[in-house]
């Protein structure tokens, strides 16, 4: 029984340590590696929230021509915009990083991050996977002045993990604490000490032991003396 004692105690104190351990470590990381965890458990939430880069601004766009607004954006970032014609029938959009639109104006080959063709209302999504300066480009096809209404927003999103899991690691180092705590105790008590025989007379008559403070002998019942 000792033995399994013991041995469940020197369980305790290894299991106690490396949640000591596992804590300590979440500690130090924080949001890093708390971040992934409380999304696979389930125990997170993503907070959306919209930074405007471009309030709503006017651009006018003459005929047969085009105009452009831009803007230097970091990569792998997201923005959300829209555009909508006030004035005028359908336009052409076009979102290009710096180098495409310099291509694009002097008529060579160019690629476009986004294109929308012949249209007056129009919302969109872009994450573009460099930083750089992008150019947002309204061209207009028609003979007629074209007004067109832009706004441009960043995307912020944010992940918001439960208390259960930003307080696990504080959780680990007090069940480790504990377990330790148990584990260190050498689980034996004081060795309990014999206690020392009553002094007892031999009869002279039968040999039996009698207490020291019986005067006849239990077994013959003669005096000693």
């Amino acid at each position: 029984m000792l033995g399994w004692v013991t041995r469940m105690r020197r369980s305790a104190l290894t299991l106690g340590i490396l949640l000591i351990l596992v804590g300590v470590f979440l500690m130090s990381q924080g949001g890093k590696v708390l971040t992934p965890i409380a999304e696979v458990v389930g125990l997170s939430s993503h907070l959306r929230a919209e930074t405007p880069l471009v309030a709503p601004t006017l651009l006018t766009v003459a005929p047969m021509n085009y105009t452009w607004i831009s803007i230097h954006l970091d990569g792998n970032v997201q923005v959300t915009g829209a555009f909508h014609v006030g004035v005028g029938r359908e336009i052409d959009f076009y979102v290009m990083d710096e180098g495409n639109f310099s291509n694009w104006q002097a008529g060579r080959p160019a690629v476009v991050l986004l294109a929308t063709l012949s249209t007056s209302l129009h919302n969109f999504t872009l994450t573009p996977r460099f930083a750089s300066s992008y150019y947002f480009v309204f061209e207009n096809q028609d003979s007629t002045r074209h007004v067109v209404i832009f706004t441009l927003d960043l995307v912020n999103e944010t992940i918001v993990i439960h208390p259960a899991v930003e307080y696990l690691p504080y959780g680990l180092v007090a069940v480790g604490i504990l377990l330790s705590a148990w584990g260190l105790r050498s689980g034996r008590g004081k060795p309990k000490r014999p206690e020392a025989a009553a002094p007892r007379w031999r009869c002279r008559f039968c040999g039996t032991e009698n207490p020291l403070e019986q005067a006849f002998c239990e077994n013959c019942g003669r005096s000693q003396q």
